[in-house]
Protein backbone atom coordinates (compact mmCIF):
# COMPACT_ATOMS: atom_id res chain seq x y z
CA UNK A 1 0.00 0.00 0.00
CA UNK A 2 1.00 3.59 -0.41
CA UNK A 3 1.38 5.06 2.97
CA UNK A 4 3.63 7.70 1.86
CA UNK A 5 0.63 9.34 -0.40
CA UNK A 6 -1.71 8.46 2.80
CA UNK A 7 0.86 10.33 4.85
CA UNK A 8 0.36 13.46 2.62
CA UNK A 9 -2.75 13.69 2.18
CA UNK A 10 -3.93 12.90 5.64
CA UNK A 11 -1.78 16.21 6.28
CA UNK A 12 -3.06 18.03 3.70
CA UNK A 13 -6.53 17.94 5.56
CA UNK A 14 -5.42 18.06 8.55
CA UNK A 15 -3.01 18.00 11.79
CA UNK A 16 -3.95 14.91 13.88
CA UNK A 17 -3.69 14.61 17.35
CA UNK A 18 -1.39 12.74 18.29
CA UNK A 19 -2.75 10.80 21.03
CA UNK A 20 -6.11 9.02 21.08
CA UNK A 21 -9.59 11.00 21.46
CA UNK A 22 -11.40 9.72 24.59
CA UNK A 23 -13.71 6.74 23.55
CA UNK A 24 -11.42 4.62 21.71
CA UNK A 25 -11.16 1.38 22.08
CA UNK A 26 -8.35 -1.39 21.32
CA UNK A 27 -9.59 -5.06 21.95
CA UNK A 28 -6.14 -6.36 23.44
CA UNK A 29 -7.50 -10.01 23.76
CA UNK A 30 -6.05 -11.29 20.05
CA UNK A 31 -2.56 -11.69 19.30
CA UNK A 32 -0.72 -9.82 16.75
CA UNK A 33 -0.97 -12.29 13.38
CA UNK A 34 2.27 -14.19 12.48
CA UNK A 35 4.30 -12.29 9.80
CA UNK A 36 2.56 -12.07 6.67
CA UNK A 37 -0.63 -12.79 7.53
CA UNK A 38 -2.87 -10.52 6.25
CA UNK A 39 -5.28 -8.30 6.95
CA UNK A 40 -4.15 -8.56 10.67
CA UNK A 41 -5.16 -5.66 12.37
CA UNK A 42 -9.35 -4.63 10.90
CA UNK A 43 -10.30 -1.48 12.82
CA UNK A 44 -14.30 -1.45 12.72
CA UNK A 45 -16.03 2.31 13.10
CA UNK A 46 -19.27 3.04 14.27
CA UNK A 47 -20.94 5.83 12.92
CA UNK A 48 -21.86 8.66 15.33
CA UNK A 49 -22.74 8.46 19.04
CA UNK A 50 -22.51 11.03 21.48
CA UNK A 51 -24.15 14.22 21.34
CA UNK A 52 -24.63 12.83 17.52
CA UNK A 53 -27.37 10.19 17.13
CA UNK A 54 -27.33 10.13 13.54
CA UNK A 55 -30.47 9.34 11.60
CA UNK A 56 -33.52 8.50 13.69
CA UNK A 57 -36.18 5.93 12.31
CA UNK A 58 -40.04 6.15 12.88
CA UNK A 59 -40.10 4.26 16.23
CA UNK A 60 -37.04 6.23 17.65
CA UNK A 61 -34.17 3.99 17.00
CA UNK A 62 -30.87 5.82 16.80
CA UNK A 63 -28.30 5.01 13.77
CA UNK A 64 -25.86 5.80 16.65
CA UNK A 65 -26.95 2.94 18.46
CA UNK A 66 -27.57 0.48 15.48
CA UNK A 67 -24.14 0.96 14.10
CA UNK A 68 -22.22 0.64 17.95
CA UNK A 69 -24.21 -2.85 18.25
CA UNK A 70 -23.86 -4.00 14.88
CA UNK A 71 -20.01 -3.14 14.72
CA UNK A 72 -19.37 -5.22 17.89
CA UNK A 73 -21.32 -8.37 16.54
CA UNK A 74 -18.93 -7.84 13.61
CA UNK A 75 -16.22 -7.65 15.81
CA UNK A 76 -16.73 -10.80 17.16
CA UNK A 77 -17.47 -12.97 14.06
CA UNK A 78 -14.09 -11.44 12.60
CA UNK A 79 -12.61 -12.58 15.36
CA UNK A 80 -14.12 -15.94 15.29
CA UNK A 81 -13.15 -15.94 11.53
CA UNK A 82 -9.63 -14.91 11.32
CA UNK A 83 -6.21 -13.92 13.12
CA UNK A 84 -6.39 -10.42 13.34
CA UNK A 85 -6.78 -8.04 15.68
CA UNK A 86 -10.02 -5.79 15.99
CA UNK A 87 -10.43 -2.21 16.83
CA UNK A 88 -13.18 -0.36 17.35
CA UNK A 89 -13.01 3.82 17.35
CA UNK A 90 -15.48 3.27 19.94
CA UNK A 91 -17.03 1.32 22.19
CA UNK A 92 -19.53 3.13 23.96
CA UNK A 93 -21.89 5.90 23.35
CA UNK A 94 -19.00 8.78 22.92
CA UNK A 95 -18.46 11.30 19.99
CA UNK A 96 -15.81 11.10 18.18
CA UNK A 97 -14.51 13.60 15.42
CA UNK A 98 -14.72 11.95 11.86
CA UNK A 99 -10.94 12.86 11.00
CA UNK A 100 -10.02 11.11 14.41
CA UNK A 101 -10.88 7.95 13.64
CA UNK A 102 -9.35 7.72 10.38
CA UNK A 103 -6.15 9.13 12.20
CA UNK A 104 -6.61 6.00 14.89
CA UNK A 105 -6.51 3.42 12.25
CA UNK A 106 -3.77 5.16 10.35
CA UNK A 107 -1.90 5.39 14.04
CA UNK A 108 -2.54 1.87 14.48
CA UNK A 109 -1.60 1.01 11.24
CA UNK A 110 -4.59 -1.16 10.47
CA UNK A 111 -5.33 -3.36 7.23
CA UNK A 112 -8.59 -2.52 6.95
CA UNK A 113 -11.04 0.16 7.92
CA UNK A 114 -14.76 -0.97 7.99
CA UNK A 115 -17.36 2.39 9.09
CA UNK A 116 -20.57 1.35 9.43
CA UNK A 117 -23.94 4.08 9.04
CA UNK A 118 -27.29 3.61 8.50
CA UNK A 119 -28.98 5.83 5.59
CA UNK A 120 -32.26 7.95 5.70
CA UNK A 121 -35.09 9.07 3.38
CA UNK A 122 -37.66 11.48 3.28
CA UNK A 123 -39.68 8.40 1.95
CA UNK A 124 -40.27 5.86 4.50
CA UNK A 125 -40.89 3.15 1.81
CA UNK A 126 -37.11 3.62 0.27
CA UNK A 127 -34.52 0.91 1.31
CA UNK A 128 -31.71 -0.79 0.39
CA UNK A 129 -27.66 -1.44 0.81
CA UNK A 130 -24.69 0.80 -0.59
CA UNK A 131 -20.90 0.81 -0.33
CA UNK A 132 -18.94 3.42 -0.71
CA UNK A 133 -15.03 4.09 -1.05
CA UNK A 134 -13.72 7.32 -1.22
CA UNK A 135 -12.68 9.88 -4.02
CA UNK A 136 -12.99 13.38 -4.49
CA UNK A 137 -15.55 12.38 -6.79
CA UNK A 138 -19.22 11.89 -6.35
CA UNK A 139 -20.90 8.71 -8.37
CA UNK A 140 -23.63 10.48 -8.52
CA UNK A 141 -26.37 13.48 -6.67
CA UNK A 142 -27.19 10.29 -4.65
CA UNK A 143 -23.81 9.37 -3.47
CA UNK A 144 -23.01 13.37 -2.95
CA UNK A 145 -26.10 13.62 -0.60
CA UNK A 146 -25.16 10.68 1.67
CA UNK A 147 -21.39 11.87 2.11
CA UNK A 148 -22.83 15.71 2.91
CA UNK A 149 -24.98 14.47 5.24
CA UNK A 150 -22.49 11.66 6.69
CA UNK A 151 -19.49 14.80 6.71
CA UNK A 152 -22.23 17.24 8.48
CA UNK A 153 -22.14 15.16 11.75
CA UNK A 154 -18.64 16.37 12.60
CA UNK A 155 -17.98 19.06 14.69
CA UNK A 156 -15.74 20.59 11.49
CA UNK A 157 -16.56 20.92 8.39
CA UNK A 158 -16.44 18.37 5.31
CA UNK A 159 -14.77 18.23 2.77
CA UNK A 160 -15.65 20.69 0.36
CA UNK A 161 -15.23 24.20 -1.54
CA UNK A 162 -11.78 25.00 -1.10
CA UNK A 163 -10.57 22.31 0.83
CA UNK A 164 -11.61 19.93 -1.86
CA UNK A 165 -10.13 22.06 -4.46
CA UNK A 166 -6.49 21.34 -2.98
CA UNK A 167 -7.28 18.03 -2.92
CA UNK A 168 -8.07 16.84 -6.11
CA UNK A 169 -5.06 16.93 -7.70
CA UNK A 170 -3.94 14.29 -4.54
CA UNK A 171 -6.95 12.23 -5.06
CA UNK A 172 -6.68 11.81 -8.24
CA UNK A 173 -3.45 11.17 -8.54
CA UNK A 174 -4.50 8.64 -6.15
CA UNK A 175 -6.83 7.02 -8.23
CA UNK A 176 -4.80 4.68 -10.44
CA UNK A 177 -2.93 3.56 -6.93
CA UNK A 178 -3.28 0.48 -5.30
CA UNK A 179 -4.50 1.88 -2.07
CA UNK A 180 -7.13 3.03 -4.79
CA UNK A 181 -8.24 -0.33 -6.48
CA UNK A 182 -7.87 -1.98 -2.92
CA UNK A 183 -10.40 -0.16 -2.00
CA UNK A 184 -12.74 -0.50 -4.85
CA UNK A 185 -12.27 -4.32 -4.24
CA UNK A 186 -13.08 -4.83 -0.81
CA UNK A 187 -16.34 -2.23 -1.41
CA UNK A 188 -17.10 -4.56 -4.35
CA UNK A 189 -16.45 -7.52 -2.42
CA UNK A 190 -18.81 -6.46 1.07
CA UNK A 191 -21.25 -5.43 -0.84
CA UNK A 192 -21.79 -8.30 -3.34
CA UNK A 193 -22.08 -10.30 0.28
CA UNK A 194 -24.25 -7.77 1.96
CA UNK A 195 -27.08 -8.61 -0.71
CA UNK A 196 -27.18 -11.76 0.57
CA UNK A 197 -29.08 -10.53 4.03
CA UNK A 198 -30.67 -7.58 2.44
CA UNK A 199 -34.12 -7.08 2.50
CA UNK A 200 -34.14 -3.90 -0.39
CA UNK A 201 -32.84 -3.02 -2.85
CA UNK A 202 -28.74 -3.27 -4.32
CA UNK A 203 -28.05 0.67 -4.78
CA UNK A 204 -24.51 -0.63 -5.73
CA UNK A 205 -20.76 0.46 -4.59
CA UNK A 206 -20.10 4.11 -5.24
CA UNK A 207 -17.57 6.55 -4.33
CA UNK A 208 -17.95 10.41 -2.67
CA UNK A 209 -15.73 12.47 -0.73
CA UNK A 210 -16.48 11.02 2.25
CA UNK A 211 -14.58 12.80 5.54
CA UNK A 212 -14.22 9.84 7.38
CA UNK A 213 -12.24 7.64 4.50
CA UNK A 214 -10.36 10.44 2.43
CA UNK A 215 -7.29 10.05 4.23
CA UNK A 216 -7.16 6.42 5.27
CA UNK A 217 -3.39 4.81 4.37
CA UNK A 218 -5.57 1.25 3.93
CA UNK A 219 -8.08 0.05 2.06
CA UNK A 220 -11.48 1.52 3.35
CA UNK A 221 -14.56 1.72 2.87
CA UNK A 222 -18.32 3.03 4.24
CA UNK A 223 -21.12 0.66 4.69
CA UNK A 224 -24.88 2.27 4.50
CA UNK A 225 -26.33 -1.33 6.11
CA UNK A 226 -29.96 -0.26 5.37
CA UNK A 227 -32.70 2.68 5.55
CA UNK A 228 -33.49 3.34 9.20
CA UNK A 229 -36.47 5.50 8.49
CA UNK A 230 -37.77 2.38 6.62
CA UNK A 231 -40.00 0.75 9.53
CA UNK A 232 -39.48 -2.94 8.28
CA UNK A 233 -35.45 -2.07 8.33
CA UNK A 234 -35.79 -0.20 11.24
CA UNK A 235 -37.23 -3.56 12.81
CA UNK A 236 -34.86 -5.52 11.78
CA UNK A 237 -31.63 -3.41 12.36
CA UNK A 238 -32.87 -3.28 15.78
CA UNK A 239 -33.02 -6.78 16.39
CA UNK A 240 -30.36 -9.17 17.45
CA UNK A 241 -31.17 -11.66 14.52
CA UNK A 242 -31.23 -8.88 11.75
CA UNK A 243 -27.83 -7.58 12.99
CA UNK A 244 -26.55 -11.25 13.00
CA UNK A 245 -27.52 -12.15 9.63
CA UNK A 246 -26.29 -8.46 8.17
CA UNK A 247 -22.76 -8.54 10.49
CA UNK A 248 -22.25 -12.45 8.67
CA UNK A 249 -22.46 -11.18 5.63
CA UNK A 250 -19.88 -8.51 5.75
CA UNK A 251 -17.64 -10.78 7.71
CA UNK A 252 -18.03 -12.70 4.56
CA UNK A 253 -17.20 -9.76 2.05
CA UNK A 254 -14.18 -9.33 4.36
CA UNK A 255 -12.59 -12.51 4.17
CA UNK A 256 -13.52 -12.84 0.33
CA UNK A 257 -11.50 -9.62 -0.48
CA UNK A 258 -8.71 -10.96 1.82
CA UNK A 259 -8.57 -14.00 -0.45
CA UNK A 260 -8.90 -12.44 -3.34
CA UNK A 261 -6.52 -9.56 -2.50
CA UNK A 262 -4.04 -12.43 -1.40
CA UNK A 263 -4.08 -14.12 -4.69
CA UNK A 264 -3.87 -10.79 -6.42
CA UNK A 265 -1.01 -9.73 -4.71
CA UNK A 266 0.87 -12.45 -5.43
CA UNK A 267 0.16 -12.90 -8.96
CA UNK A 268 1.33 -9.15 -9.36
CA UNK A 269 4.87 -10.33 -6.96
CA UNK A 270 4.81 -12.97 -9.51
CA UNK A 271 4.80 -10.22 -12.47
CA UNK A 272 7.52 -8.37 -10.79
CA UNK A 273 9.85 -10.96 -10.51
CA UNK A 274 9.77 -12.36 -13.65
CA UNK A 275 10.61 -8.99 -15.49
CA UNK A 276 13.32 -8.55 -12.94
CA UNK A 277 14.62 -11.77 -14.14
CA UNK A 278 13.92 -10.76 -17.71
CA UNK A 279 15.89 -7.59 -16.84
CA UNK A 280 18.90 -9.84 -15.56
CA UNK A 281 18.93 -12.03 -18.51
CA UNK A 282 22.21 -11.22 -20.87
CA UNK A 283 21.40 -9.70 -24.24
CA UNK A 284 21.78 -11.27 -27.18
Amino acid sequence: MNRIKGVILAASIVAFSPSPSPGFFVDARMPYPAAGESPGIIVIDPGHGGHDSGAVGPDGVAEKDVTLALARTLADKMRERCLCTVLLTRDGDTFIPLRDRTAFANRNRADLFISIHMNAAPKKDVDGVETFFASIDSTDEEARRVSELENSSDAGPGVTGAEAEDLTEIIRDMKNTASNHESSMLAEAVQTSLLKAARGDDRGVKQAPFAVLISAEMPAVLIEAGFITNPVSEKRLDSEKGREEIAESIADGIVGFRKKFSKEKDFIGFLNAGQKNDEALPGP
